[in-house]
């Protein structure tokens, strides 16, 4: 990143600060702007678009949270600091609400701490924006891929339809003779119109499917971004996705349903992708009162994201409510009302993913402690029975976690992948994961074990000349 180009917007009271900060940062390349008052620095911000913007909590008349909110108002995208000296936690914290603060640092501060911070929040600007820029193409895109796909069901439903009515059309001409004087020909009419029409129906059926395909291309997408940004959030949301799906599947829940919940429980930690990456690694039992706060907003900011992808939005709802307890206390609303539990409000979906969730963070996230066995889980899981979680649905993710067909799957869940080129694909390898491609859609499913056919299937691709594939198989 070329500091040259970035610029500074420092608004103290004390003019002294002011000289102190804009000589510490114009030495390492910094443009810097400053200001004692804040109606002056709203000006400074309109007219310059500062990347950065360090502020005291109280400028002349106007305070700083208020200061911070209207430079949120014109300039979401810059990185908001809070001087203070203030050790009060319910002032920062309002500063964090109302201000949007993504940092604060106390009087006096170390130079070293704050150009680390700058620094570390430029990093992260840049991230962010890339990200948004990708969500709003990824949103016009799927806005009309997702208008395509009802419009295609509407005509599926009609031309099935018509179908029907004409096949009984047909069966009533065999039954009954007298309808046909020339019998030959009113039925080879009928049967050609039958064949267009099917023909017809194959057509719309290969393009529904087309748009499917194209539909989880979208959530594959955002699942390699989680991976590149953050591979411990990927893989731990991966194997909850896992979980969600095989309990789905033993309540007897509907395959769409099923799909949902899978689609959602990949994504559920999705908002963690706008928490600073040094919050995310410490173990939650030393995260400052402030840096909890940010934490626990990433149900929030998952909603958020996700809500702007059109054919997404439903999965919304479920991943702002996965750390809602059944009793009615968690985050980030609680949703806990004069002592009662509330938690058949909380979605069904959401009440699954908490489950999964959980038991795998016991397992396998350092962040939350010392990592337990899966029988020390399960214990855990009970103990959390009627007041972290569902009760009925813990007894039946504890059924089918125990179940020997179950442990197959995980056994083969937790086997070591690599990816290939099409030209390394041998019979016997595993898919372990979906394959898709940007022209031709779905290729093979995760499990699938590879065959002749498939490798036929894959030189096929090749020859036409299509955007090359790498292909996720187990290793041993």
């Amino acid at each position: 990143m070329n500091q040259m180009k970035q610029s500074i917007l420092c608004v103290d009271s004390d003019e002294e600060i002011l000289v102190d900060l804009k000589q510490h940062l114009e030495m390492v390349g910094y443009h810097v702007f400053t200001s004692n008052d804040g109606e002056q620095g709203l000006e400074i911000i309109k007219k310059e678009r500062p990347n950065v913007i360090i502020s005291e909590q109280q400028i002349s008349s106007t305070s700083g949270s208020m200061f911070l909110r209207e430079t949120r108002n014109i300039l979401p995208d810059a990185m908001r600091i809070l001087l203070t000296t203030q050790t009060d936690l319910d002032e920062i914290t309002d500063a964090i609400n109302i201000g949007s603060i993504h940092k604060f640092i106390l009087k006096p501060w170390q130079s070293d701490t704050l150009l680390e911070m700058i620094q570390e929040g430029l990093q992260q600007q840049k991230l962010g924006i890339e990200n948004r820029k990708l969500t709003l193409r990824l949103a016009r895109q799927y806005k009309y891929l997702k208008e395509t796909n009802a419009s295609l069901q509407d005509e599926l439903k009609q031309t099935k339809g018509e179908l029907d009515n004409l096949i009984e059309e047909m069966d009533k001409a065999n039954e009954q003779d007298e309808i046909f004087d020339d019998e030959e020909a009113t039925e080879t009419q009928l049967l050609e119109k039958a064949k267009l029409r099917v023909k017809q129906l194959y057509d719309e059926v290969q393009n529904l499917r087309q748009a499917r395909d194209e539909y989880s291309e979208t959530f594959a997408t955002l699942n390699n971004i989680m991976e590149v940004t953050n591979p411990v959030v990927y893989t731990h949301s991966n194997r909850v996705g896992a979980y969600c799906s095989w309990l789905a599947e033993a309540l007897e829940l509907e395959k769409q349903t099923i799909t949902d919940l899978n689609y959602a429980a990949i994504l559920h930690d999705i908002g963690k992708l706008e928490i600073d990456q040094e919050i995310l690694g410490k173990p939650r039992e030393d995260l400052s009162a402030a840096e909890n706060i940010i934490y626990r907003q990433h149900p929030f900011f998952g909603r958020k994201l996700i809500r702007r992808i059109a054919g997404f939005r439903e999965y919304g709802d479920i991943i702002q409510s996965h750390h809602e307890n059944y009793d009615g206390s968690g985050y980030p609303n609680g949703t806990l009302k004069d002592g009662n539990g509330v938690g058949d409000d909380i979605p069904l979906g959401s009440r699954i993913i908490a489950i999964a969730s959980g038991y795998d963070n016991m397992l396998y996230s350092e962040v939350h402690g010392e990592n337990l066995s899966p029988e020390g889980a399960i214990e855990a899981l009970k103990e959390g029975k009627a007041s972290t979680y569902d009760a009925e649905l813990v007894d039946k993710f504890i059924e089918v976690m125990e179940d020997g067909e179950t442990k197959e799957k995980i056994e083969q869940l937790h086997k070591p992948t690599r990816f290939a080129r099409i030209e390394e694909i041998k019979s016997g390898m595993v898919v372990a994961r979906d394959v898709s491609t940007i022209r031709n859609g779905f290729l093979m499913s995760a499990g699938t074990e590879i065959e002749r056919k498939h490798l036929q299937s894959l030189k096929d691709y090749e020859k036409k000349g299509d955007p090359p594939v790498d292909i996720c198989v187990y290793i041993g």
